[in-house]
């Protein structure tokens, strides 16, 4: 007898489509689980698949943010999560790690994204921090003519006039 995992790694051979074969092969799995259980190393390997096959994907840069600011790498990590505060504003992943599991409230990836850059006192216009605008490059001064070195003029004495 088959088990449960293979009837339907068998059902998605055949029928990928119409399966919904997301359920056991999708974006983010198996890394998730290896994340949650702290096997790092193989989930960030898991994890890289994921963005190298889908670099847009809000699942697949959210991951390698996790990964890298687990590692300590916080720059890389705020790197990422500013992508999916890009990429993911109106996607809601079914689980998150930072909510323990199942995502009942729809929380987006970019609330959860931008949490993590506040964090890390990052700010990005794509979480509605309004002190982020966009600077057009200030034109350079031109350069500041030295002055001519002038003599004053020479004093003229007028003589007072006697009150006597």
């Amino acid at each position: 007898m088959l088990s449960r995992y293979m009837k339907g790694a068998l059902i998605c051979a055949i029928l990928p489509i119409a399966a919904g074969c997301s359920v056991f092969y999708g974006e983010g799995n198996p890394g998730y689980g290896e994340f949650k259980h702290g096997e790092y190393a193989q989930a960030k390997a898991d994890f890289t698949d994921d963005i190298n096959n889908r670099p847009n994907s809000p699942i697949a840069q959210f991951n390698m943010g996790d990964s890298y600011r687990q590692e300590g790498d916080n720059g890389k990590a705020d790197g990422m999560f500013h992508q999916v505060a890009a990429d993911g504003k109106t996607f809601a992943p079914d689980r998150i790690l930072e909510v323990g599991g199942t995502n009942h409230d729809n929380i987006t990836a970019n609330a959860v994204a931008c949490r993590h850059l506040h964090e890390d006192r990052q700010l990005d216009a794509n979480c509605g921090d309004q002190m982020v605008a966009v600077v057009e490059p200030v034109a350079e001064a031109p350069p500041a003519v030295e002055a001519e070195a002038t003599a004053p003029p020479p004093a003229v004495y007028q003589r007072k006039q006697d009150r006597n």
